[in-house]
């Protein structure tokens, strides 16, 4: 994973268990035991879904740098494991729904909170990356 992306999965994985823990906290006030599982199930859920955004990408980006046959395989790899990845999670989702073993409004809102955790974490990055430009601009 390459360092910049490192950083925003990391700042993500942070900010999202954090904000997910004191969610779950805050619900086991009220709702039952349930409910606090199923919202962190849904935030580990959500945080292994940036992570294989993350490595898609990186991988789609860096076959653009290769030749055109290891380009063409490593971007049709990428996208099958992507894939895989994917049906495994809708599969694991089914099963945890079907079987009543989570609450689906608590992955919806762990869920939720990780993106909410991304895209913070994308702007921080932004303001931080304007601020050194204007320095060399200025």
């Amino acid at each position: 994973m390459l360092p910049a992306n490192k950083r925003h999965f990391k700042k993500t994985t942070l900010w999202g268990a954090g904000l997910s823990a004191i969610l779950a906290a805050a619900s086991l006030l009220k709702f039952p035991p349930l409910i606090a599982a199923s919202i962190l199930t849904g935030a580990a859920i959500s945080v292994f879904n940036v992570y294989s955004i993350i490595t898609l990408v990186e991988a789609i980006a860096g076959a653009a740098t290769s030749d055109r046959r290891v380009k063409k395989a490593a971007k049709i790899l990428s996208v099958v494991v992507h894939l895989v990845k994917f049906l495994i999670l809708l599969a694991l989702l089914y099963l945890l729904v079907v079987y009543k073993l989570t609450n689906l409004l608590g992955l919806a809102f762990g869920f939720t909170v990780v993106v909410v955790a991304n895209i913070f974490a994308g702007l921080s990055a932004l303001k931080g990356d304007r601020g050194g430009d204007d320095r060399l601009n200025g």
